[in-house]
């Protein structure tokens, strides 16, 4: 099974204002960013790009109170970049409610940092942003800094190599030259551009019909457009794009439906400690368990963590560092005891990945050993038709353990963002798995009391939200 190619929305913003230019030159407040990102997420866009077009200008990123306000009210996955010149900013934005990373400016003038990020927090959660401008009389592109106002005299494909081989889990092309101007993209910019990429490949700039997006999406190493101002001037809609591309047999994400209310009251007497052992994406999660009904405290506090009816261990990073932080606050033992007394617990990507005996990203590390089986690489096979990279980024359908990936409501999509996958599961305890470039691998599992996600449910719609809330009731009446 192939990813879904993403519609991906990308806002601009100055402030908490939508701002929009031609060539990122003359912007305009287009409205209110907040309201244009529930928009788009009701709308059924797969990800929402957020973007501080000033950050660089003055050295600072202002994107964390709109990212903790918009977080509340959407369910897909969020970039956040724009200013981004450490790991303090990158953890900031995953802290506010971010799943994604995007650099330029700051990568540029030092290379070095994408591989800082890509440690710290996983090559799949950083995004190299890449704003091309064509150079005068040559078939040749420059990438330009401090949102398209500066020349950098890098070449883009050659960077695109570069940031390749120092860990960007993604790229994200924009041609400044018909940024805004909804007159086409740069096809021969794509084209040299996908002809180097070796991770997903996300373009913009210029696209204003489906034609243009479905041309695109003919090149496999291209998983996602971003659209700015045709979606803004209401030039093309998210609905037509996906009527479309789905007639076309593309593979794409349809929204799912909204669970019934009355799932919410059987919920809203459950409280969920949220283990808060500084590692990623603990806010998403606050905002689903809240959207579902359910009360949460996210805490690192032994104390306070006894007290709730089912724990949730998140993770966005690395498995070494992951472990590394739950020793620091002596929360691995906690852990163990907590399920051995049968209580319920529920990991989340890297917290999936840690329930298990040990795990091999960067280095060989013990785990918490709370379900037999390890954790290793994806493995990827070298088929022409499929994706063949990693790390496995975007939507893709998750199906019944020993079920038909086909079978009618059976299988759904949901939001990966990983490189590593666990491995020797005993079969009974694998609740669920998905196809990737010609490979099954891990999606959930279940031991008892304890549950791991692969993918994260709380970014993956309502689709996800519906998962995680009939897991959460399973899991409580069981006890």
């Amino acid at each position: 099974m192939s990813l879904c190619k993403r519609v991906i929305a990308r806002l601009d913003v100055k402030g908490t204002r939508l701002i929009k230019g031609i060539r990122f030159e003359g912007l305009r407040v287009m409205g209110d960013s907040r309201e244009a990102a529930i928009n788009y997420f009701n709308s059924g866009v797969d990800e929402i790009l957020y973007i501080d077009s000033v950050a660089s200008l003055y050295g600072r990123n202002s994107l964390t109170e709109i990212l903790k306000s918009t977080a509340k009210s959407i369910f897909i996955p969020i970039t956040a970049g724009g200013g981004v010149r450490n790991i303090e900013d990158a953890a900031r934005l995953l802290a506010a409610g971010a799943d994604k990373i995007a650099v330029n400016t700051a990568c540029i003038q030092n290379p070095k940092l994408i591989n800082q990020l890509a440690k710290e927090f996983g090559s799949q959660c950083i995004v190299v942003s890449i704003q091309a401008r064509a150079k005068p009389s040559s078939q040749e592109w420059e990438c330009m800094t401090e949102a398209g106002r500066e020349r950098s005299d890098v070449s883009v494909i050659d960077w695109i190599q570069k940031v390749q081989e120092l860990g960007a889990g993604e790229i994200l092309l924009t041609s400044v030259d018909q940024d805004g101007t909804c007159k086409g993209p740069d096809k021969k910019l794509i084209n040299a551009a996908a002809d180097v990429a070796e991770v997903p490949l996300i373009v913009g700039g210029g696209i204003s019909t489906v034609e243009e997006i479905e041309d695109s999406f003919r090149k496999t190493i291209i998983t996602g457009v971003s659209l700015a101002a045709s979606l803004h001037h209401r030039k093309i809609e998210v609905k037509e794009i996906k009527s479309r591309l789905l007639s076309s047999d593309f593979n794409i994400r349809i929204p799912a439906s909204i669970k019934r209310e009355e799932l919410k009251e059987k919920l809203s007497d459950i409280n969920v400690g949220i283990i808060d052992y500084g590692m990623g994406n603990q806010q998403s999660l606050i905002n689903a368990f809240t959207e579902i009904g359910l009360s949460t405290c996210l805490t690192s506090s032994v104390e306070k963590l006894t007290k709730t009816d089912l724990l949730a261990l998140p993770g966005v990073g690395s498995f070494p560092k992951g472990m590394e932080m739950l020793k620091e606050l002596d929360l691995i033992d906690f852990l163990k005891d907590r399920a051995e007394k049968d209580h319920p617990l529920i990991g989340i990507c890297l917290g999936m990945q840690m329930l298990f005996e040990s795990g091999n990203e960067f280095k060989h590390t013990k785990g918490l050993g709370l379900i037999e089986g390890e954790v290793e690489m994806l493995s990827v096979s070298l088929k022409p038709d499929t994706i063949n990279v990693l790390p496995h980024v975007g939507w893709n359908k998750i199906y019944k353990h020993n079920e038909a990936e086909n079978s009618c409501e059976k299988s759904f999509n949901q939001y990966f963002v990983h490189s590593y996958a666990a491995i020797d599961v005993p079969k009974e305890y694998i609740t669920y798995e998905c196809n990737y470039a010609g490979n099954d691998f891990i999606a959930a599992v279940n031991k008892n009391c304890i549950s791991g996600f692969q993918f994260h449910p709380e970014r993956s719609g309502r689709a996800g939200l519906n998962l995680l809330a009939d897991e959460v009731l399973r899991l409580v009446r069981s006890q």
